[in-house]
């Protein structure tokens, strides 16, 4: 059947910054002390969620020391979680008109223009940003995404590029190479940037979820399959990713009635590693051997103790000729294995270990 693309997701914009309370040493000395010590306790308290006590502070900071710019930018963020945004605006317009190289106050500002999808003012701000600091990553971040829902790809092209060049481990930004790549239905390249992003940061569910349309559009829908999971594992509620998952299943050509009712489980739990074990018995008994693998080794992977996956996911390896894999199932298998049951299960990879690890 044809597929029913679900949007590429992109998050992970980091659309406002957030000062710390070691800010301080870039402070000018004519600031009061007292000032410095209150916009600290106002960043730490904005940072827990407390407004009311944060804009306390902030105010205090200001009475002492009325042309502190870096308390202005924090009352922007507090009215922004108010979502009062033209407040916000005043707040950072003050904080920059201060601090006339105020970095994060431009990169603020723009944030909100860009969530009011005003992209031209909104990249304007972000540039002015990495004008007063190069190297700052956020502002660079920003700005590739505001080109490219702007719709210039070439210029969104750059700022990731020159991200990434000061950042080789900045996932946003490799996340954004690999969708412009989707874009140009470039899928091997799509595919290097988002397996980049996943070794990366193996905690990035979008990452694995746009490494799954790529392997997707590419027709390795196996492998779509293993990425939409582990999008799943990640976050349980990617809505996107729960839809492109039955569809990748569905890509695989499975009419089987047993494999179906398995896989509309899985679909409706993929967290479920015992659920993934009964499909990999499944595919097992079917004779389809590197389906049973995958499903044991997914299984494996949501609960490190599951014995049994590890056990059953070694006689395959054991099957397929596939010797030092096999010998690490066991020894995970022996590892974790405490069911008195399962002792002659134990006592096989034992010797599979002593038989195949020299070979």
């Amino acid at each position: 059947m044809p597929f029913s693309w679900a949007p590429v997701r992109i998050v992970g914009m980091l659309v406002l910054v957030w000062m710390t309370a070691s800010c301080a040493y870039c402070i000018d000395q004519t600031i009061h002390p007292a000032a410095v010590e209150h916009n600290s306790f106002c960043a730490q308290y904005l940072a827990q969620g407390k407004l009311v006590e944060a804009e306390a502070r902030c105010k205090l900071a200001i009475e002492y020391s009325p042309k502190y710019a870096e308390p202005y930018n924090q009352l922007g963020l507090i009215e922004h979680k108010r979502g009062r945004l033209e407040l916000a605006i005043e707040r950072f317009k003050e904080a920059i008109a201060l601090k006339g190289d105020f970095a994060e106050a431009y990169n603020n500002l723009g944030a909100i223009f860009y969530g009011n999808r005003d992209y031209p003012a909104a990249c304007d701000l972000f540039s002015q940003s990495i004008e007063i600091d190069p190297g700052y990553l956020p502002a660079r971040r920003n700005l590739g995404f505001c080109h490219y829902f702007a719709r210039d790809g070439e210029k969104a092209q750059n700022e990731f590029l020159k991200c990434v060049e000061l950042d080789p481990a900045e996932c946003e930004c490799r996340l954004g190479l690999g969708i412009l790549a989707l874009d140009d239905q470039a899928y091997d390249e799509a595919k290097a940037h988002f397996q980049g992003v996943t070794e990366a940061c193996p905690g990035n569910a979008p990452g694995f979820f746009n490494l799954g349309v790529a392997y997707q559009k590419m027709k390795r829908c196996d492998e779509a399959v293993g990425a939409y999971l582990q999008a799943l594992a990640i976050d349980t509620n990617y809505l996107e990713a729960r839809q492109n998952l039955t569809l990748a299943y569905q890509c695989m050509n499975l009419q089987d009635g047993a494999v179906k009712e398995g896989i509309a489980a899985i679909s409706k739990n993929p967290g479920d590693p015992e659920l993934h074990f009964k499909l990999a018995r499944i595919f097992e008994g079917k004779k389809d051997l590197e389906r049973a693998l995958r499903e044991y080794m997914i299984a494996a992977k949501l609960n490190d103790n599951f014995a049994r996956a590890y056990y059953h996911a070694a006689k395959l390896l054991d099957q397929l000729l596939r010797a030092r894999e096999a010998v690490d199932m066991c020894q995970h298998f022996v590892d974790v294995v405490r069911d008195p049951e399962l002792e002659d299960e134990r006592t096989w990879c034992l010797e599979r270990i002593r038989q195949l690890q020299f070979r």
